[in-house]
């Protein structure tokens, strides 16, 4: 398998300061996939010099959430409703892995789609599957949504 050149981190790190920490970028966007990067190091791993968990299932969700949502209605925005992570092998340190999620079923209130998480050679690490609700956004074209009073 050959392996993929990202794009600039792009909207994803302008859009969430959580995966610019990470250092996840973009590499493909379609209809129905999204495919994402990272390359797995210190900031990302727990004990044995393997990434933590919750860093390939938030992989999952970002590649899965991604290709949702170029199928989101005009005025809306996904979010996460369900979402199941199966890991097959760790991530190591220093290892690229790539996240791919593509759409499944696209209704008019909610999606769902499945992901995969691969090395470049094409080694599968995790799958997973998530069902994700449009919600109508408050403040469209806006990065962030007005804070609510507690």
């Amino acid at each position: 398998m050959t392996q993929p050149e990202p794009s600039e981190p792009l909207e994803l790190s302008r859009r969430s300061p959580f995966l610019a920490t990470l250092g996840v970028t973009l590499v493909e966007r379609s209809e129905r996939k999204a495919t994402i990067r990272l390359t797995v190091d210190n900031r990302h791993l727990r004990s044995r010099g393997i990434a933590h968990g919750g860093v390939i299932a938030t992989l999952l969700d970002t590649a899965m959430g991604v290709a949702v949502s170029e199928h989101a209605p005009e005025g809306t925005f996904p979010v996460t409703a369900q979402l199941d992570t199966k890991f097959v092998r760790p991530a190591w340190d220093g290892e690229d892995v790539l996240a791919t999620g593509e759409v499944c079923h696209r209704g008019t209130q909610t999606a769902v789609a499945r992901g995969e998480v691969r090395t470049p050679d094409g080694v599968l690490v995790a799958t997973g599957s998530g069902t994700f609700v449009f919600v109508v956004d408050p403040a469209p074209g806006q990065d962030r949504l007005p804070r609510r009073p507690d």
